[in-house]
């Protein structure tokens, strides 16, 4: 049975060689990016109207495990645009772990 390492190392050469990196870098970029678009798209209020900071860190923490998973799957539906040619620029919405390649640039 193949190493962990050696099958982490041939997706990321795959995914190197195809050009466009979404199924990779979408994730990373999502759990940071994520909670701020969740936030800042909220209308404002964002506050939980708690005392103490454990609240507001989990709801971060929350929102930044959304921002990934959004990044995950719009990753790979964007590398999939990508590679079959439905994405006139492979990397338009890298930034957004909620669109893919192929919707209106925000």
């Amino acid at each position: 049975m193949p190493s962990l390492r050696r099958s982490l190392a041939c997706a990321l050469l795959s995914v190197a060689a195809t050009g466009s990196g979404c199924t990779l870098a979408k994730p990373v970029v999502g759990a940071v990016v994520g909670p701020v678009i969740l936030l800042g798209g909220g209308g404002g209020g964002g506050g939980c109207g708690c005392d103490d900071g454990r609240a507001a860190a989990a709801v971060l923490f929350v929102f930044a495990g959304i921002g990934a998973g959004a990044g995950l799957v719009t990753g790979i539906i964007s590398d999939v645009q990508a590679l079959s040619g439905e994405a006139a620029d492979p990397t338009a919405n890298w930034w957004d772990p909620f669109a893919t390649n192929t919707d209106p640039v925000r």
